[in-house]
């Protein structure tokens, strides 16, 4: 299949280039309540995620990811858009990246005030590139696997 350079430039829109090349939430925290990580065999994608809680609030995260541009930068948007919510609500909002990279119909949300994707949109274009919609979930899957021991 032939990718044409406009295909191209959208699935490495200019925030994915800078949140890959200088992430702003990477690294790892010094007592992380939780940890989750995510690995793709098929590309050697990685993705660590130390997340330091409140209560039920994600107070801080942290990743550490080895990957493409798109993973790197998934992991970095991820961060910053789920610090400060609560578990449900991160996880609500993992469903619907998870519904826009593959196109379905918006879920139902489960709280009273929806969390728009905001910057995370910047992965719609991944659509029509199959393949890699793996690469940005990768974060994702790591985030579930952090909070699957997590109440609440």
């Amino acid at each position: 299949m032939n990718t044409t350079t406009a295909e191209r430039d959208a699935l490495y829109d200019r925030l994915i280039v800078e949140r890959a090349r200088a992430p702003l939430y990477a690294g790892r925290l010094s007592a992380p309540d939780v940890q989750g990580d995510g690995r793709n065999p098929l590309c050697g994608d990685k993705t660590h995620l130390d997340i330091a809680l409140d209560g039920h609030h994600i107070q801080d995260i942290r990743h550490n990811t080895r990957g493409c541009a798109i993973c790197a930068a998934a992991a970095d948007l991820m961060a910053e858009h789920v610090r400060g919510n609560t578990v449900a609500q991160a996880l609500a909002v993992s469903d619907r990246f998870r519904a826009m990279l593959v196109g379905s119909p918006s879920l139902p949300v489960v709280e009273a005030q929806p969390a728009p994707l905001g910057a995370l949109e910047v992965f719609a274009p991944l659509q029509s590139h199959k393949a890699r919609i793996r690469c940005a979930e990768l974060p994702w899957i790591a985030l579930k696997e952090a909070f699957s021991h997590v109440d609440g």
